[in-house]
């Protein structure tokens, strides 16, 4: 492996191979700074560390950008590479093995989590289906959205799992729902199959088996050690549940117009919503009914008109 930690500096280091000489370099590691964007890039810069033999020569900088998915230089039309650096980038990639990939996707996923969770909610642009969300009350993962936000790890016989923890982002509704879904922690544990699920109610701390996926231990078990390991499981679920349900929010203020249907017909306090939401229009989109977006998020239905087929 190419890459070590210096003992006298502590800084992240790697030796390279050049016209048949050792040559060592400090590395600053960064990538895209984007929460939501998925591409496997980083970038590093590396520095002649000094007290080596430079023959007079000033200190050697160097910048390379690697995709991390085709372990090949990250080219674009907007970014020309210099000969120079493209030559000392497939030098180093010559001499890159596996664990040194494997250790710059850790240094990668480090650096994406920082921002990540560093990141201004009002910035951050997720990929919903609004229409699912809205009408069929589709659930969204945390990490589906965040793919480099905070994993939630569980340890259960000796094997790790990713909990991957999904939850209601419909805007009126205030239930503290979630699904959980155990699947083995690794590299595509996100495309993975459950290897047990849940439904769980995190406010009142109440389990439920999803008959799909039933435990092959006793759900008790898995639920004891699960709060033994993360003994702020539910307060984390209600943080996650709030900043994805924000992030859901805002998103759907920017790309997302609610069909608006007009119509000259007066809807009844106690009649069922026309929003489809099943309540009581009285206890659902009554105070909204006004063109301005009232503090609670709800949208503005003045211009609601019913379905041909819809009756009183």
């Amino acid at each position: 492996m190419l890459f070590f930690k210096d003992k006298n500096t502590g800084k992240e280091c790697l030796y390279l191979m050049e016209d048949g000489n050792k040559q060592n370099y400090e590395c600053i590691f960064s990538a895209c700074p984007n929460p939501t964007c998925t591409c496997m890039t980083i970038d590093i810069d590396l520095t002649f560390m000094p007290g080596q033999n430079c023959e007079g020569l000033p200190k050697l900088c160097h910048s390379v950008e690697i995709d991390l998915d085709r372990r090949r230089l990250q080219t674009s039309p907007q970014k020309k590479i210099p000969p120079e650096e493209k030559a000392f980038g497939n030098l180093l990639l010559s001499q890159l093995g596996d664990d040194d990939f494997k250790y710059l996707e850790t240094r990668q996923f480090a650096y994406k989590n920082k921002i990540t969770e560093a990141a201004d909610i009002n910035e951050i642009e997720g990929y919903f289906d609004y229409d699912e969300v809205e009408l069929n009350g589709l659930m969204y993962a945390y990490n589906g959205i965040l793919q480099y936000g905070d994993q939630i790890i569980v340890t259960i016989k000796e094997k790790k799992y990713l909990i991957v923890d999904q939850f209601c982002l419909q805007p009126k509704c205030k239930c503290t729902d979630s699904t959980l879904d155990l699947v083995p922690a690794g590299e595509d544990a996100m495309k993975a199959d459950p290897w047990c699920a849940f439904r769980l109610k995190y406010a009142k701390r109440h389990w439920d088996m999803v008959e799909d996926f039933p435990p092959p231990i006793p759900l008790e078990e898995i639920q004891s050690t699960i709060e033994a390991q993360h003994p702020n499981f539910y307060k984390q679920l209600q943080t996650r549940h709030e900043k994805l349900k924000k992030i859901y929010l805002n998103c759907r203020r920017k790309h997302y117009s609610p069909p608006q249907i007009a119509t000259d017909r007066k809807v009844g306090r106690n009649d069922p919503c026309p929003c489809g939401s099943g309540k009581k229009y009285k206890k659902c989109c009554l105070k909204s009914s006004t063109p301005v977006e009232s503090p609670d998020n709800r949208s503005d239905i003045s211009g609601f008109q019913f379905p041909d087929d819809f009756k009183l």
